[in-house]
């Protein structure tokens, strides 16, 4: 089917271009959301006036996109993650976990995960620089701190103090990394009961017992 864009659908179209498109596609997504119209000889009369008044709008918006690209050269994200003792993460940084934080720091909805640039897998905490296409020629750098979450740090710091132990102890080689988790979260554990159980009240003295009697006669 022909149909003529009313609006800019990046980067298939933008406004004023006429294309042939799948019937579904237009009758089910363009038609119904008022971005394309079927090309008809009226609406082709269109185009024209379409093109100049899409060409006005994209030229404010690439200044918008500027100014905001401006601010986030001046930025970098914090994207916490879970991970282990070494650092690597349960999986890897996605482009997803990176737009929506992007979102927060632009105050901008429209920034669609496909515009990030990922050159390879994330999957070590650190600092990375990633590559964003926010608009038509407006392109930026973005840095990212990749750094344990609240849960990862805590059970971390829990195997360390276990670790230490289990090295200290006699007759015991080279425990495992489950060894080492696994004696961690019953720490974690431990823990929370003793918290749960401790009496907010505590005795301000002790029992005494009496002196025991002198039966010795003179």
């Amino acid at each position: 089917m022909k149909v003529l864009f009313l609006n800019d659908l990046r980067p298939t179209a933008r406004a004023g271009d006429i294309k042939d498109v799948k019937n579904g596609f237009a009758r089910n997504y363009l038609i119904p959301n008022k971005i394309a119209v079927v090309a008809t000889e009226q609406e082709l009369k269109r185009a024209t006036k379409l093109r100049e008044e899409a060409a006005e709008r994209r030229a404010l918006e690439q200044k918008e996109w500027e100014r905001i690209s401006e601010v986030i050269q001046k930025e970098s994200l914090d994207i916490e993650v879970k991970t282990g003792p070494t650092g690597r993460l349960y999986g890897s940084v996605t482009n997803t976990m990176i737009a929506s934080k992007l979102r927060e720091l632009a105050k901008r909805e429209d920034i669609d995960r496909k515009t990030i640039f990922i050159a390879s897998p994330i999957r070590t905490t650190g600092s990375y620089t990633v590559r964003v296409n926010l608009f038509d020629n407006v392109s930026t750098e973005l840095q990212i701190n990749v750094i344990p979450d609240q849960e990862s740090k805590e059970l971390n710091k829990q195997m360390e103090k276990v670790s230490k132990l289990i090295d200290n102890e006699e007759n015991v080689l080279d425990p495992s990394f489950e060894d080492v988790l696994a004696a961690a979260e019953e720490n974690i554990q431990a823990s929370n009961i003793d918290d749960e159980n401790t009496s907010p009240e505590e005795t301000d003295s002790e029992e005494t017992t009496d002196e025991p009697k002198d039966d010795s006669t003179k």
